[in-house]
């Protein structure tokens, strides 16, 4: 006798599927465990292979730019989606690509990393292994032919294991996963990012052992009064991380107007000048957390860590805007434990009263100067923790954190991690659509606009805008926008008499647009800006005609409402 298979329920289905989901987010957290571990480890190798233990002055001098001669061939060639710190990217697969990340980013994103960092780069490693972890847990949700949703959401949960393993600290991987990645604390992926960071560290301590990344001495708050010390270092770490930040930008934005052809050198280039850096300063090889340890157990003098501050400032600047692949993760501790040191020295030389050691006051700066550059506020509140495990340390740690996000927040509100995408002409989605709370400029736009092309007369223009009965008309190609001009203002040339010139010669230069996740109230400020039709362009691709709000437009959108009650 044949049993009938009854049918699962809906219920027994979403169940399942979370089951399945809660597995492959165990192995995915093993396998960007191991890959994190593997990459910290291949760095290491790669750079006692190029300099040796005691490097002469020729391999300091000549390793950074002949390498970076190979890896900007494959990255210009190759792997044109892995260049810099990778988190930036990671963002992009997750908000706009639909989580989808091709194959050959994680395994790039090693090859080169490995090269740039082990050459004597000042970059971190961090950063790359979030890229390689997202690229991995993508890759394994679309051989298993996952859904779109599912495969999105995979992204943070390898984002954050990665990291967790980089940097053997769980909690804060999954702080950095819902607050940079994600762009939401309350994402309902919590429970999988801290299942994925669990499995990897402990992968990752099963292999490297459980010696912590840092030896961090015991913190002791000396006198209440040094809370004004820790407030005053927090100013200085927003005003060191606003003028990181913006170098960084603009020596980024000076390479980007080079001719195109040049990115094949453009790392060699920031590799010469690496190398002539490390003659002077080799210490700022690489991560660098030898040196970073060594500030949080009092070991440098004030003039020691002024020079490493400086030379680590700039050789970050030069390997990141040059275009090799590396992270800023490790960069900002580094230099906020100098600032950090130096501002405890002063403090330690000119208080009236009992101060600690110039070791917490690192540690704090490492907190603050996370906070004011990658603008991830709690992330690095849950880390020092995590590093130092003493509670005494978050009183002044808010404080200083506070003190560096609010001062580089106010000067320079885009984050940099953001800023780098827009120089790309990449704009991530607001906070409001995130969340879903707003009307966008999705529900309010016309998609239905004539195309016209630049050269095409006033007159024939003229002619398809009153076949359609639209209100604008759109100049260029869906794909690649040259502008919109309204009717009153095609109807105004025609009557001065212009009817044989172009239409290219009305658009207007003024880039006024919007993104189709943006709010109404951002589109209704646009609009008064951009003489009654605001073009609303892809995030991905500023040039991607989505359509146009105009008045009209937004009265279809009302009455339609209207009708609904």
């Amino acid at each position: 006798m044949t049993r009938l298979k009854v049918p699962l329920t809906p219920q027994q289905l979403r169940l399942r599927e979370n089951q399945i989901f809660l597995a492959l987010t165990i192995v995915i957290g093993v396998l960007a465990g191991l890959s994190a571990v593997l990459f910290t480890l291949a760095i290491g190798v790669a750079s006692r292979a190029f300099f040796g233990l005691q490097p002469s002055w020729t391999r300091l001098l000549l390793v950074p730019p002949a390498v970076s001669l190979v890896t900007g061939f494959l990255l210009y060639r190759y792997f044109p989606g892995v260049r810099g710190s990778g988190i930036p990217q990671t963002e992009v697969a997750f908000h706009l690509d639909g989580g989808v990340i091709p194959p050959s980013v994680p395994f790039g994103k090693f090859l080169t990393g490995v090269l740039c960092i082990g050459s004597g780069h000042s970059m971190g490693r961090e950063g790359p292994s979030v890229q390689i972890g997202a690229g991995i847990a993508s890759v394994i949700g679309q051989w298993l032919r996952l859904s779109p949703e599912r495969v999105k959401e995979l992204v943070p949960v390898g984002a954050a294991a990665a990291l967790s393993a980089a940097f053997n600290t769980p909690v804060a991987a999954v702080m950095f996963a819902l607050e940079e990645i994600i762009g939401d604390m309350n994402a309902t992926l919590l429970g999988s990012t801290v299942v994925a960071s669990v499995a990897s560290v402990i992968v990752e301590r099963s292999i490297l052992g459980n010696e912590p990344l840092f030896h961090v001495p015991v913190y002791h708050l000396v006198h209440p009064a040094e809370l004004v010390a820790y407030a005053a270092l927090g100013i200085v770490g927003g005003v060191v991380s606003l003028g990181f930040s913006r170098g960084l930008l603009w020596l980024r934005a000076t390479f980007r107007r080079l001719p195109a052809s040049s990115q094949v050198v453009q790392p060699a280039i920031g590799g010469l000048a690496i190398g002539v850096l490390l003659l002077f300063v080799p210490e700022v090889m690489g991560v660098g957390y030898d040196s970073v340890d060594q500030a949080l157990n009092g070991g440098m003098l004030a003039g020691t860590m002024a020079v490493l501050l400086g030379a680590k400032l700039v050789g970050t600047t030069i390997s990141y805007a040059s275009g090799n692949a590396g992270g800023i993760f490790a960069p900002s501790l580094y230099i906020g434990a100098m600032v950090g040191g130096i501002v405890g020295t002063a403090v330690h030389w000119l208080a009236p009263f009992p101060t600690g050691d110039t070791g917490a006051y690192a540690l704090v700066g490492m907190g603050a100067l996370f906070a004011g550059i990658i603008r991830a506020p709690m992330t690095s509140v849950f880390m020092i923790f995590e590093i130092t495990q003493d509670y005494q340390i978050l009183v002044p740690l808010m404080v200083a954190n506070l003190l560096a996000f609010s001062i580089a927040r106010h000067y320079q509100p885009t984050p940099v991690y953001h800023a780098f995408l827009q120089q790309d002409d990449i704009h991530l989605p607001s906070a409001e659509a995130k969340a879903g709370i707003a009307r966008t400029a999705r529900d309010l736009m016309d998609a239905d606009l004539p195309t016209v092309s630049a050269t095409t007369t006033l007159e024939d223009a003229w002619m398809q805008l009153e076949r359609s009965g639209a209100r604008a008309v759109l100049v260029g190609t869906p794909d690649e926008l040259v502008g919109v001009v309204a009717r009153d203002e095609l109807e105004a040339a025609r009557e001065a008499g212009g009817q044989d010139g172009a239409i290219g010669l009305l658009v207007s230069p003024a880039d006024v647009h919007a993104h189709p996740d943006h709010p109404i109230d951002v589109v209704l400020e646009r609009l008064a800006e951009s003489h009654g039709v605001l073009p609303v362009v892809s995030r991905a691709n500023v040039r991607r005609f989505e359509g146009a709000v105009t008045a009209d437009s937004i009265l279809r959108v009302a009455r339609r409402g209207s009708a609904a009650q």
